[in-house]
């Protein structure tokens, strides 16, 4: 018996003998799980990823202005790197401190003043059922602002309910007013709740140890993430220029100079958005801050850099508006600044002139219109990377969005039109 096998077997196909990481589907679903285990590695990593990748953003956004220094002062890159990191810290953090420790004072007085005032008109209510005109009375002697008012409305509000369920019709009996309504409501949950109130109150208060304890251990927090941040953007910004020749290097070289092509219009729209609308965002938090100090409202310092870094998404700068009406209103303060239409009219007016201002001078002067980045492109990408990684996916979501708005529009649109004329193969062919 011959033991050889015959010529005619057919030999084994080409794929049996490879490994599963050598079949072209098989690594491309690995490349695909890789990239989104590194997302989850980066936000599970957070404490360290969030400072590196600011620190490489800061690198990036400050780069023009190192050279500019270099060139205008004839220094070295190290010496200015130090420059620019000693002129954020004296110009920048050190006022932004004063002002948010000034904002946080005034915002833990307003809200134990409110919480003194909501019980005032809960007592006043109590004696209001035995004797209206001392109630009224007591109202003015211990409040000021709209708080009298709201415990008219409230009154106003309760009287015309037992009036309309005393007579059982439908007649033209004053019913109160809705905003009565709301403030009994209101009233009535925070005698459902006093002791939780009293609780937050004494929590809210400068005595409260606990509140103490969190916000040194937060300042303590945001002093390691600035340490952290700084320490890596002193090394990234002074090396930037070997950082940018190593990863040249690892482009392959058959696709070197279309993917160097491709990554200078990545950083012409990055930078377009990104310097520009953090630049933006800067004199905006300026600007919103005095302004809100000026028409009175309280935690301006605080309120202000929030509603200028919100406007860096389209549309949620808005937020702001009612926030500080209802923070104008519940200050009470007197004169010009206690008007209803001031309370209403200042913040709106003040907003839409901030508005204007971005965008008939800061934006065409600072940013231009060569971005690319559309306002429905860049609002889907800040919630979707919000969503989906938190802080971690809301510093990358818009550099994202834009490379790969540009993939599209570079490489894989018009391959599809090609497709779609006939003048190319099927992109996906699945009868191979």
């Amino acid at each position: 018996m011959d033991e050889h096998p015959s010529n005619d077997q057919p030999s084994p196909p080409a794929w049996a003998s490879l490994h599963l990481w050598h079949m072209q589907p098989v690594r491309d679903v690995l490349l695909g799980l890789g990239i989104f285990a590194l997302f989850l590695l980066g936000q599970k990593a957070s404490v360290v990823t969030v400072p590196l990748l600011l620190a490489i953003l800061l690198a990036y956004l400050f780069e023009p202005v190192i050279v500019w220094s270099m060139k205008k002062f004839s220094i070295a890159r190290r010496t200015s790197v130090i420059g620019i990191i000693v002129a954020v810290v004296t110009f920048i953090v050190v006022p932004a401190f004063l002002g948010a420790t000034y904002a946080t004072g005034q915002l833990v007085t307003f809200a134990t003043d409110t919480v003194d005032d909501i019980k005032i008109v809960n007592e006043a209510i109590e004696i209001s059922k035995n004797d209206p005109d001392r109630a009224s009375l007591y109202m003015t002697d211990h409040t000021t602002g709209p708080w009298p008012w709201i415990y008219d409305q409230i009154i106003l509000s309760q009287a015309g309910n037992s009036t309309q369920s005393a007579l059982n019709t439908n007649s033209d009996v004053n019913q109160g007013t809705a905003i009565g309504d709301i403030f009994s409501i209101m009233i009535q949950w925070f005698e459902e709740n006093q002791t939780q109130v009293a609780q937050t109150a004494a929590g809210v208060g400068a005595s409260a140890v606990n509140s103490i304890l969190s916000i040194v251990s937060a300042f303590f927090g945001f002093g390691f993430l600035a340490f952290v941040t700084t320490f890596f953007f002193f090394f990234t910004a002074t090396e930037w220029i070997g950082l940018q020749r190593f990863g040249t290097r690892l482009l392959p070289e058959k696709n070197r100079e279309k993917t160097i092509d491709l990554l200078i219009k990545f950083d012409r729209v990055i930078s377009g958005f990104i310097r520009g609308r953090i630049t933006i965002a800067f004199i905006q938090a300026i600007v919103f801050s005095i302004g809100f100090f000026l028409i009175g409202v309280p935690g301006a310092f605080i309120l202000g850099p929030i509603v200028a870094v919100l406007s860096i998404v389209p549309y949620l700068a808005l937020v702001g508006v009612p926030v500080a009406i209802a923070l104008l209103w519940l200050q009470g303060h007197t004169g010009l600044r206690g008007e209803i239409w001031w309370v209403i009219g200042a913040p709106i007016l003040f907003y839409f002139a901030g508005q204007a201002i971005d965008d008939y001078v800061l934006t065409p002067m600072i940013q231009g219109k060569s971005t690319g980045m559309d306002t429905p492109t860049i609002l889907f990408a800040s919630l979707a990377g919000g969503a989906l990684f938190g802080i971690f996916g809301l510093l990358i979501a818009i550099p994202i969005a834009a490379c790969v708005k540009i993939l599209i529009q570079e490489i894989f649109w018009p391959r599809f039109k090609q497709w779609a004329e006939g003048r190319a193969k099927d992109p996906l062919p699945i009868d191979r």
